[in-house]
């Protein structure tokens, strides 16, 4: 479990930016030619799986449950906490099922125009995400 809270947020902010890089990666490949490489795309996002499902492991697993249980000590509700836990869980549902949908070549060739709109969606979503968790949760968590 956690042992030391300033080391695992910056892990996690480690993982943010390893996590945006992916993306960047992944943006980059499809601007990058006219004929669209989706092999090298799917190669991308497949990186960005791996991480991102380690970075959902260590954020709901050891993150968010000391998150709460350090709430819960302090005596505070921890009903909005939840809510909030809950829709950022979602939204790695979301990403993973965007992932396992456009996760080989006929997918993304097949309706490039429609994966190119969800996945500037999903890097939108992300961002938002990311700073919602370092300028947020992050922070409250280091003072509680």
């Amino acid at each position: 479990m956690v042992n030391n809270p300033q080391e695992l947020i910056t892990t996690l902010k480690a993982q943010h930016r390893g996590l945006q890089s992916d993306l960047t990666n992944v943006l980059g490949e499809l601007k990058s030619e006219t004929v669209l490489n989706a092999s090298a795309v799917i190669s991308k996002l497949a990186k960005f799986k791996e991480d991102l499902i380690e970075h959902l492991k260590l954020e709901n697993g050891e993150f968010y449950p000391d998150y709460l249980h350090k709430k819960e000590i302090k005596g505070e509700n921890i009903a909005q906490t939840k809510e909030f836990i809950g829709v950022m869980e979602n939204i790695g549902k979301v990403v993973i099922a965007f992932l396992d949908k456009y996760d080989n070549i006929e997918a993304i060739e097949s309706s490039r125009l429609v994966f190119d709109n969800e996945f500037n969606n999903i890097i939108r979503t992300l961002n938002t995400r990311i700073e919602t968790e370092e300028e947020g949760v992050y922070e409250i968590y280091l003072v509680t």
